[in-house]
């Protein structure tokens, strides 16, 4: 028995392949001249429905494969281009969600662009800090880091908190205030 992952579509049906192989295995074995008896066929599918030590190892090691496969995070956190961006909506996250959300979804391209224009130079840093956060966080969790790690690690909560404290100095100016009301 070769073992299956579940990386593609039909992986986890390979169980039923093990099924047919120890049914098609029985079924030859006795099988007289190439026939069987009706009653044979029946008596086989019983054993098997009842379950064999050969099926319980295979569900078991494939079950575990398809668990491990699919409690995978979906999506890979190193590889988003914008850790940034997605830090800064995050405290606005709960005004998207809704119907219809408090803070509408095509708002917040006006919301990056004064982000932008608010952070100038300073955004760069911070996009680098937020990769590098993501970056020591992989090596800790691999390839089960989510988001949510990287949002309670508190390497990101001090990044946030000064990107916050930046945008609210620059919302004090008459030009902060001047941007925020032109987007």
């Amino acid at each position: 028995m070769t073992p299956v992952s579940c990386s593609n579509p039909r992986a986890c049906h390979a169980t039923s392949t093990i099924v047919i192989n120890i049914v098609m295995a029985l079924l030859r074995e006795h099988a007289v001249d190439g026939k069987l008896e009706l009653l044979d066929v029946e008596r086989i599918l019983g054993l098997i429905g009842r379950g064999t030590v050969a099926l319980d190892e295979a569900y078991r090691l494939q079950e575990e494969r398809c668990r491990k496969e699919h409690s995978r995070p979906k999506g890979n956190v190193g590889a988003r281009s914008n850790p940034f961006q997605r830090l800064i909506v995050r405290p606005f996250e709960t005004l998207l969600a809704g119907d219809p959300p408090s803070f509408p979804r095509p708002l917040l391209a006006n919301y990056f662009e004064f982000i932008d224009h608010a952070m100038g130079q300073e955004r760069d840093a911070f996009e680098r800090d937020c990769r590098a956060i993501i970056q020591a966080l992989l090596v800790v969790h691999g390839n089960n880091l989510t988001w949510d790690h990287f949002y309670s690690d508190t390497r990101t909560l001090k990044a946030l908190h000064g990107a916050l404290k930046h945008v609210t100095h620059v919302l004090s100016t008459p030009g902060g205030q001047k941007l925020w009301h032109t987007l």
